[in-house]
């Protein structure tokens, strides 16, 4: 009775954490643009960011859950 209690607590504390870093927006540094999701909507405010400055470096991180 008790490890089932602790592993419905466990699973309910990953759901809420989950919830948490789904629903709430991130932030970022002070002077820093703030984070903005990219989709099909979005992406030539991406573009024009990305190629704002061509003197500075630039770097694109994917991450694809497969």
């Amino acid at each position: 009775m008790k490890k089932k209690l602790i592993i419905i607590g466990v699973i309910a504390l990953a759901v809420v954490l989950l919830a948490y870093y789904v629903w709430v927006p991130g932030s970022t540094p002070q002077g820093q643009p703030p984070l903005v999701r990219l989709t099909a909507n979005s992406l030539s405010q991406f573009t024009s960011a990305f190629d704002a400055d061509p003197n500075l470096p630039r770097l694109v991180l994917l991450l694809s859950p497969t």
